[in-house]
C-alpha cells in the first residue's frame, strides 16, 4: 500500500490553500475521538468493578482460600479505591514528518492515557509486601502472573490470583469502531 502524507489525504477533498484547514479539522477530530474513546473505555474499567467482572465479560475468580473467604465485600472492591483511582488523559503529541518536496512539517497527534493512582500499602491481614519495581496496586491484577512480584500477604510467599481491571477488550474495541470512529471525518465533505 502506498504512504501518502496528510497534505495529499486532505488535498482528495479540497485543493489550494484549503488544504491546511482540512488538515487542521482531521488533528481537531483526532483529538476529539482519542479523547471521547478514552473517556468510554474508562468508565467500562470502572464499571468493571460493579458487574464483578473485566468489562462486564467473565466475572473475576472467587476467593478460594480459607483466609480469602472470610471478607464478605465483592471481589476487587474492599474500599473503592481500586475503582476511584482509574484516571484519564487526553494528550496532543507533535508528529514530524516530511513532504514530497523534502520541507518539514509539524502535525498534531493525539491519544488518551489510562491508568490509577491506587497504591499499594501493605496492610496487616490484607495486601502483601510492595517492591520498588511496582507501586501500583494495580501491578498485581494487571501484570502476567509470571513478572508479577506480588505476594497475597506480607507473611506468605504465595503469589495472589491475577484479576484483569484495565487493558485491551475486544469489547471495548468495536463500540468504539461502531460508535465513534465517524468523529475522525466530522466536517469533511462526503
Amino acid at each position: 500500500m502506498p504512504k501518502i502524507t496528510l497534505d495529499e489525504f486532505c488535498a482528495h477533498w479540497v485543493s489550494g490553500k484549503w488544504t491546511t484547514a482540512m488538515a487542521s479539522r482531521l488533528e481537531n477530530n483526532a483529538f476529539n475521538f482519542a479523547t471521547v474513546a478514552g473517556e468510554y473505555a474508562k468508565r467500562q474499567f470502572q464499571a468493571s468493578f460493579s458487574s464483578g467482572g473485566f468489562c462486564g465479560g467473565e466475572k473475576w475468580a472467587p476467593r478460594t482460600s480459607r483466609w480469602g473467604r472470610k471478607f464478605t465485600h465483592p471481589v476487587m472492591n474492599d474500599t473503592g479505591a481500586l475503582a476511584a483511582g482509574i484516571k484519564g488523559e487526553a494528550k496532543r503529541v507533535d508528529i514530524v514528518g516530511r513532504r514530497s518536496n523534502n520541507t518539514r512539517i509539524f502535525r498534531k497527534g493525539a491519544y488518551y492515557w489510562i491508568y490509577t493512582t491506587e497504591q499499594s500499602v501493605p496492610q496487616k491481614g490484607k495486601r502483601g509486601r510492595k517492591t520498588d519495581r511496582y507501586k501500583n496496586y494495580a501491578t498485581v491484577h494487571n501484570t502476567d502472573p509470571k513478572f508479577g512480584l506480588y505476594t497475597v500477604n506480607q507473611y506468605s510467599s504465595r503469589r495472589p490470583v491475577h484479576r484483569q481491571f484495565i487493558g485491551f477488550s475486544p469489547k471495548i474495541e468495536d463500540h468504539i469502531a461502531l460508535h465513534f470512529v465517524d468523529m475522525i471525518f466530522e466536517g469533511f465533505p462526503k
